[in-house]
């Protein structure tokens, strides 16, 4: 074997062992110390390839926000219909992205929900094509809406992104414990398309459809 291709053996090796390290404890909880230990790597290995522990999270990240990007980009010319139809869609894309890739699931949504002070900056700039993503993909939906009076598009796509945030931490608690993730999945998009109907429509009812 090659010495390119052996070298990029350990460091994919090594970061497919502190991706599952960081989805399963976040960065504060995670330690170069268990991933040594689980998985015979060598700390002196480690620090051959890379700095330090600040390092692997934010190439983990990185990772993490490049396929979703692509896959949504991919999963986004597939989806048409009503606004509530493709906003359904694009939700239900995002969902099934983790329930494909679990491990991503615990990266997103501790850099997206807790976030480590000092690598803010350079977390926000791995996630940027993807934030850029998110904000045209919800612009273009809800410019063919009408909007209540003094609500602006701007302010919904803010509510919007923070929502899919919560909704995506939610996914990540219901898979605790479970056996079939296929069942938490189904029972979660249940959840994500009732919360998604209020959140377009409020909770009220018209009297005309109650009598």
């Amino acid at each position: 074997m090659k010495r390119e291709e052996k070298n990029a053996l350990s460091r994919q090796r090594i970061l497919e062992a502190t991706l599952r390290e960081f989805s399963e404890k976040g960065y504060a909880a995670a330690s170069l110390n268990t991933v040594c230990a689980e998985n015979g790597i060598s700390k002196g290995i480690i620090y051959h390839y890379f700095a330090d522990k600040e390092e692997l999270y934010v190439i983990c990240v990185a990772e993490c926000f490049n396929a979703l990007t692509a896959y949504l980009t991919q999963a986004l010319s597939g989806i048409s219909g009503s606004v509530e139809q493709r906003l359904r869609g694009y939700f239900d894309a995002r969902l099934h992205f983790f329930a494909e890739n679990p491990l991503f699931l615990g990266i997103f949504t501790d850099a997206a929900l807790n976030p480590p002070a000092h690598l803010i900056s350079r977390i926000a700039e791995t996630r940027r094509h993807f934030d850029e993503l998110n904000i045209s993909v919800l612009t273009g939906l809800l410019e063919s809406a009408v909007l209540r009076n003094g609500i602006s598009i701007s302010a919904v796509v803010d509510d919007f992104r923070m929502y899919m945030d919560y909704f995506n931490l939610r996914f990540k608690d219901a898979l605790v414990g479970i056996h079939s993730p296929e069942q938490a999945l189904r029972k979660h998009e249940e959840r994500c398309h009732r919360q998604l109907g209020i959140l377009l429509y409020g909770v009220l009812g018209d009297q005309d459809e109650n009598r």
